[in-house]
Order: structure tokens, then sequence, then C-alpha cells
């Protein structure tokens, strides 16, 4: 009986220990990017195929049809009836889901190591084949739709996203929620839905990647017999994402049936990769992304005026977005807030941080971006994303070091180039008058 010894798993043994993550990455004849990584640890397997297609592709008058697609890969192919893909992965002991982003969509299947072959097969006919019949299609309009109903239009704060994104990105292919709109999820053809699989789902625009408990040979062999002999031509005619600087400040208020106010203070950032990105995470944890930041400590625990205040980016292929939020205490003064906040970040910038203070925030960021590691559908998703953004499986690698390179001067640069010198929507939500 083969053993698997008690670790942190390999992959994390050997970030911590300066060694490298080893992949074997090759294509096949019709253009699929095969990506494979070995850790014998546990005798499990993730196959995760990433598309590079999302909402930002879309035609101007169809969106939400990527996110609807994502849908539309589950409802059968040639050998696969609706809804048994979800049912042979339950059966040999996994789980699969998808998710679909403003650059990409992903789908992943984890298994059991011996249950490799089956992941491989349903994966290759929904890529190869998929049913795309009058009755699913609409079922999965109607699915989604009710989806879009429930988490942003009759859900507290649902429009946020739509709205931040509408004025950050105004003009770009960001600026549409992904979910997209109802009358153009009803006007999906059958006819659009095949021409949609024909040219997006196709090998030479997705990556394959295998991870976990594998054999490097029978996993080629595999990945062979299941993909080698899909064929698709289409070409892909993107357009090209223009990302402009917002003109001016844009305050916006939103009345809805919320029982308390939100802010949202939002900025554009730099997009994935770029070094200004990791400076901004450190601004993050400052100021308002635990108990001990300044914000947090302030306006939570000494003024009392928020019940909680927390801030996050959003990255993006061509941009992101920097949004602090800050859910709003019954007779708590908005403006009162919103000075605060830009009196501490202004603070940052006029007095720095301490060697204390910065290098908790190191450390923290540092164990958090080690953690993570410890799951190889972790390391899967980032290196999927690295392939489809930097073509550069790689970097992860160097993630760590990119983080660990940050200099309390990097972190003031960050708040004078992204924040302070920059235009930005400020975006609250208040309670409907009666």
């Amino acid at each position: 009986m083969k053993k698997y010894k008690t670790s942190l798993g390999s992959n994390t043994d050997a970030l911590l220990s300066g060694k490298k993550i080893d992949f074997k990455e090759y294509k096949l004849s019709n253009g699929l990017h095969c990506i494979l990584y070995k850790d014998n640890i546990n005798p499990i397997v993730n196959v995760t195929v990433g598309y590079k297609v999302g909402s930002k592709d879309e035609d101007v008058n169809k969106k939400g049809i990527a996110h609807l697609f994502e849908h539309m890969m589950f409802q059968g192919s040639d050998n696969i009836k609706k809804n048994e893909h979800f049912q042979y992965v339950m059966k040999s002991g996994g789980v699969c889901n998808a998710f679909t982003m403003n650059d990409a969509t992903v789908y992943y299947e984890m298994m059991p190591a011996n249950n490799l072959e089956i992941a491989l097969w349903l994966e290759s006919d929904r890529m190869n084949s998929l049913n795309i019949s009058e009755e699913n299609l609409t079922n999965q309009k109607n699915v989604v739709i009710e989806e879009k109903k429930q988490v942003y239009e009759n859900a507290p704060y649902g429009s946020s996203f739509h709205n931040i994104f509408k004025n950050v990105f105004s003009g770009s292919n960001y600026e549409s929620p992904v979910i997209g709109f109802t009358d153009d999820i009803n006007s999906f053809t059958v006819e659009e839905a095949m021409n949609f699989h024909d040219t997006y789902y196709s090998p030479k625009n997705a990556v394959l990647m295998i991870s976990g408990d594998i054999n490097y040979t029978d996993a080629e062999n595999l990945i062979n017999k299941y993909f080698g002999n899909i064929e698709k031509n289409k070409d892909i005619s993107r357009k090209e994402n223009h990302i402009k600087e917002m003109k001016k400040d844009v305050e916006l208020e939103v009345h809805d049936n919320v029982q308390l106010p939100v802010l949202n203070i939002c900025f554009q950032t730099p997009k994935s990769g770029e070094k200004g990105n990791y400076a901004m995470e450190y601004l993050t944890e400052i100021i308002a992304n635990n108990k001990s930041s300044r914000l947090y400590k302030k306006l939570v625990y000494e003024k009392q005026l928020v019940k909680y205040i927390k801030a996050f980016k959003y990255s993006l292929e061509d941009s992101g977005i920097l949004i602090i939020k800050a859910m709003i205490n019954p007779g708590a003064n908005v403006g009162e807030i919103k000075n605060e906040i830009f009196q501490s970040i202004n603070d940052l910038r006029e007095n720095g941080l301490s060697d204390e203070e910065f290098q908790k925030i190191k450390n923290q960021i540092e164990f958090e971006n080690t953690v993570k590691y410890l799951k190889i559908q972790n390391i899967s998703v980032e290196t999927i994303f690295n392939y489809l953004y930097f073509k550069n499986t790689g970097r992860i690698n160097d993630e760590i070091q990119r983080y660990l390179s940050v200099t309390k001067q990097d972190v003031i640069n960050a708040v004078n180039d992204y924040v302070l010198s920059k235009n930005k929507l400020v975006l609250t939500y208040l309670p409907k008058v009666l």
C-alpha cells in the first residue's frame, strides 16, 4: 500500500525553503496549453480548465452571455446527459464548480487521484460538444435571471458592484456587470450559443491544468486521449479594452431597502501584476482590514461611528479597483466618516508608518500568501491566471517575494499615486425614506 506522509505539503515546503514549484507544460497540436504539477502528498487530483473569455469579450448588446454560458456547460454534451456532470463527479467522490469573471471563465473538479480519467472525460466532452437546445437555453436563461434578482436586484446593497464598475470603468469593457442585463440574456439565440461555444470554448483559447497525485506519463496519455482530437478553428477577434482615468470625482447616492447606510470610496488601481498592486495590499491592511488597523480602531472602537470598515482590491487583467467600505451606525454622519477616512490616509502619506507597524503587516501578508498554497486548488487557479494574464506559470514562485520586496516608501508612493492624486467614486447607500 502506498504511504502518504504528513506535511504542510510539498508545494508549501518548497516555497518556504526557497525552492521552486516545478511545472511541466506543453501545447497540443490543436492549441490546448497543458500544465502538469505533481504533488504526491495526498491521493487527490485537481483538474482546472480556464477559457480566456469573460464579460469584457461580450458584444455591446449581449451582456451576460459569458456567465450564462457557464450555466450552459452543465446542461449535457454528446456523452453526458443534462446535469449528469455533477452526478459523475459526486459518485466519484469529488466536487466541481465554475466561475465567470470579467477576463476569464474557469471550471474545476477535485477528485480522488484514481478518478482523474473521469474528470478529463467530462471536461473534454463539453469542450468538444454541448447540448445547446432551445429548451436548455430557455431554462438556463430563467435560472440566471432568477439569480440576478436574488443576488443583485432584491438583495440589500446588491447593485453596489454594478454602480462601482459603471462609474470607475466608464466607457471600457469592464463597465457592465458580469451577470449582464435581463433583456440581453433573453435575446440570446441557439445559433448565437453554438457560435459562442465554437469560438471561445476551443482548445486554442483554453488552458488545462492537472495538479496533485499524478504520474506525468499517464496524465499526458489521458490528455492526448480526450483532448488531442478536438479541432476548432474559428478566429477570435478581441475588442481592445480602453481603460480611461476618471475625469472627475463622482458622488452617487442610492436610496434602497437597507437598514444602515453603507459608504463605498473607490479608486482605479494598477492592473494585475504591476508593482503598485503589491504596495496597495499593504495599504488595505494598514488602514482597514483588521481590528488593529487605523480606521478600525478609530471608527469602530474609539468613535463608534461604523459597524465595520474594510478595504480590498479587485484586480483585473487590464486594471483594478480599491474599495474602502464602511457600514455606518444609526445617527452617525456620513460626511464625518468620509473626512476621517481621508484624514487617516493623508496622515499615512505625511507621517508614514513605524517599523513595527510595517513589519506586522509584512508578516501577516507573508503568512497569508504562504498558507494559501496548502491547497492544490489554489495553486491551480493562480497558475491558470498566471498563464492567461502573463503567459508565465512560474510567477507563482516569485509572488511572495514580490510582496516582501515592498518598502515603506512604496506604500507612501501608492497612497500618492493611486489615491490622493486621483479622482474617485463616492457611492453611498441610504435607507429609503418612507
